[in-house]
């Protein structure tokens, strides 16, 4: 394990932590951030390779972590809002191996399945919403923003680390298949023939899918769906939040026993 103190903005072992912006050409590590994540990573066997933190957090990171088999860099607090550009209020960032991609044979339990979400604070909050209520796997396509974006991962609170994740090329042929298997595909849209929420009742192999925040659920994967639903809103609002609807749907679902 190295430990060394860093006085110098621009030392190469504090490289990966200068920018904000995550390359999207990493595709084997994340930058992830703050104590409510750092204290799920550490229940976790996920690999870490380096820790950045400020000199007052080292106790932190004593009294939660068992194992700690990793370099631990130190600044000042003052220092470290100069590196990463902002101001750090938890001062602790660490770089840790990205976790792979379920394959699809693994996914199990009721699903909810993300087509098009392209914001990362929707991502996140709905991987906070899925841990919340009992939901293990996510599916996502690849128009989806990864879950693994460090700012996915922040407004998930690390809650995406107790969450399987199968990312779909073709998402279509992916959710017939679940059809096949038994699941029940149960889509959100404000559409005419749309089934009210309060009235309906899901079965036990459920998918949800929820569609992007500017054009809702593709209509190729709309029309193979057994039920439209609709949450029932004051007719002046037009829609809700993605993640709020996430959440709202996920807690009816979890009232299948």
């Amino acid at each position: 394990m190295i430990k060394k103190t860093i006085t110098n903005i621009n030392d190469k072992d504090i490289a990966e932590f200068v920018s904000l912006k995550q390359s999207v050409h990493d595709k084997e590590y994340v930058v992830v951030e703050s104590k409510n994540v750092f204290k799920k990573l550490f229940k976790t066997d996920t690999k870490i390779h380096k820790i950045f933190i400020t000199e007052e957090n080292l106790d932190f990171i004593n009294t939660h972590c068992k194992n700690i088999n990793f370099s631990i860099y130190t600044a000042t607090n003052e220092l470290m809002k100069k590196v990463v550009g902002h101001k750090i209020h938890q001062g602790m960032m660490a770089v840790i191996d990205k976790p792979n991609y379920i394959n699809f044979e693994e996914i199990a339990g009721n699903i909810i399945i993300l087509n098009g979400l392209t914001s990362p604070e929707n991502v996140g909050s709905i991987v906070r919403s899925c841990a919340a209520f009992g939901i293990k796997t996510v599916v996502i396509d690849e128009k989806t923003c990864s879950p693994y974006l460090r700012r996915c991962i922040r407004v998930s609170t690390g809650n995406i680390f107790n969450i399987k994740v199968y990312k779909s090329v073709n998402l279509k042929n992916d959710l017939m298949t679940l059809q096949q298997s038994g699941y029940s595909l149960v889509s959100t849209a404000n559409e005419q023939n749309a089934v009210s929420l309060d009235r309906f009742s899901f079965t036990q192999k459920s998918a949800i899918i929820i569609g992007s925040e500017g054009h809702g659920i593709e209509k190729d994967i709309l029309d193979i769906c057994d039920t439209i639903l609709k949450i029932d809103i004051n007719e002046e609002v037009t829609s809700l939040n993605a993640s709020i609807s996430a959440a709202i749907i996920l807690y009816k679902l979890k009232e299948i026993k």
